[in-house]
């Protein structure tokens, strides 16, 4: 939890919260490794797999039907600046 609440930017009381809500919909599984008390696993379930394989697909479809007006210039210029924009923020 303290690893994925780094990672993610967030305290750890908010990243328990928002654990235990993904817990309480099936969409992550907790567990305690032995003989480590004090750390907790977090693994996506079934379900949640299969959710956010549905969100994915549904993602795929909309960006295809939003972009389908561009050419393939276009889309790489774009990507390209998203790129660089994905670096300025990772760098703050």
């Amino acid at each position: 939890m303290g690893r994925l609440a780094a990672s993610t930017e967030t305290t750890g009381a908010a990243t328990t919260q928002l654990i235990n809500g993904l817990a309480a919909a099936g969409y992550v599984t907790r567990e305690r490794p032995a003989g480590d008390k004090r750390s907790v696993l977090v693994s996506l379930s079934e379900v949640g797999r299969r959710r956010h394989e549905e969100r994915q697909a549904t993602l795929t479809e909309a960006l295809d039907a939003a972009l389908a007006h561009h050419d393939a210039t276009a889309l790489e210029a774009a990507t390209g600046v998203v790129r660089r924009l994905a670096a300025i923020y990772d760098q703050l």
